[in-house]
């Protein structure tokens, strides 16, 4: 009985001070987000930032939260990586398709999305997306420029291809006076 009451306090004692690191938090949170259990994925990337923080796992909360329907929520944590990292094209890009789809801000969406045409790493889908974005702003001429843009830097298997070229297209036609 002395032996196992020190080892059952010990036990004890180790086990409330344990703390999950940051980077098991992170991990545990990725794992939510592929299981589509996107609210455990928030507050377990919420609860890795406060111990430490990290772009990535922002970057993971703030797709997250678009994942789950906070539109508002993910544009602060875009936002907030964006004035960290200025001149990346890639963020540039995730938030401008953000904007355009979840909060339907097109003006700012072709503002981000032209930002993430002048960065790195310049996806070739950033000029397709901006070029959607103009389309709906009847803005064809430019629109159409945008398309050629993202037709001539794609990849052969990129998914929106095709569709770009359609778009380049469309934005001729409208764009041609009558």
């Amino acid at each position: 009985m002395r032996g196992i009451l020190p080892a059952l306090l010990t036990i004890a004692s180790l086990a409330a001070c344990h703390r999950d690191t940051p980077e098991e938090l992170a991990q545990a949170g990725m794992e939510r987000h592929r299981a589509r259990e996107y609210a455990q994925a928030i507050e377990l990337y919420r609860e890795s930032l406060e111990l430490h923080e990290d772009p990535a796992v922002r970057g993971s909360l703030a797709r997250a939260l678009a994942a789950y329907g906070n539109s508002s929520g993910s544009a602060a944590e875009y936002q907030r990586l964006l004035k960290a990292a200025p001149q990346n094209g890639a963020l540039w890009l995730e938030y401008g398709l953000l904007l355009e789809t979840g909060l339907e801000d097109l003006q700012g969406a072709e503002e981000a999305l032209f930002n993430a045409t002048q960065y790195p790493p310049k996806p070739p889908e950033a000029s397709y997306r901006l070029g959607l974005v103009l389309m709906q702003r009847r803005r064809y001429e430019e629109a159409g420029a945008c398309f050629e843009a993202a037709v001539n830097l794609a990849a052969p298997a990129s998914s929106w291809l095709e569709d770009a070229r359609q778009q380049q297209i469309q934005a001729f036609l409208l764009a041609k006076p009558r």
